[in-house]
């Protein structure tokens, strides 16, 4: 008899469904409207955090650029002075002494005639000393090579000065690398 009666329980609780009043079924949509209506201001919100900060460049996005197309990075203090200490120093020129030439210039009137020179060589960077000084007889080559071949004409006013400059540069990078050498500076030019 126990058996009876307990199958009669089970299935009037498997099919019963609760009662449930009117004023609590519209609460509860009440309550249920106003949790989507949250979670759903909640994603907006999210959202256009996240839209401004794309936008703004914090988050992925394109990077803020400087005049010269470089991403800005935005350093401390600390990190500015050493990144213009570092900068200054590379901005600092690099110097290369050569040897003094002496060398006789061209002479069609059978005059000899003798050009003393001093040159110092404006690098382009601090490793480039290292080419230098590895190239150095080829470097001494090609001015004693050049200035052999100049009559004492053609280094006379700054005007020969210049073209002097300018011709020893052109053939010095041309031999070497295009911009190691920046500058050639003259200590002295003496033309007997």
């Amino acid at each position: 008899m126990s058996k009876k009666s307990k199958a009669p329980e089970t299935e009037e609780a498997e099919g019963a469904t609760p009662e449930v009043t009117e004023g609590e079924g519209e609460g509860a949509q009440k309550k249920g409207k106003k949790k989507l209506v949250f979670i759903a201001a909640g994603v907006v919100l999210l959202l256009a955090i996240g839209a401004g900060l794309f936008f703004s460049g914090i988050l992925g996005g394109e990077p803020k650029l400087d005049e010269h197309g470089n991403p800005i990075v935005e350093m401390s203090e600390e990190e500015k002075a050493a990144h213009d200490a570092a900068a200054a120093e590379a901005n600092k020129p690099v110097y290369y002494e050569l040897p003094e030439f002496l060398v006789n210039l061209n002479s069609t009137t059978g005059r000899v005639s003798f050009l003393k020179m001093s040159v110092t060589l404006e690098l382009r960077d601090a490793a480039a000393v290292i080419t230098m000084d590895a190239n150095k007889p080829r470097i001494q080559d090609i001015f004693n090579t050049y200035l052999r071949e100049l009559r004492p004409a053609d280094i006379q006013g700054s005007a020969g000065i210049y073209r002097l400059r300018t011709e020893l540069l052109s053939r010095i990078n041309a031999t070497m690398e295009e911009g190691l050498v920046k500058d050639i500076l003259f200590g002295e030019i003496i033309v007997q």
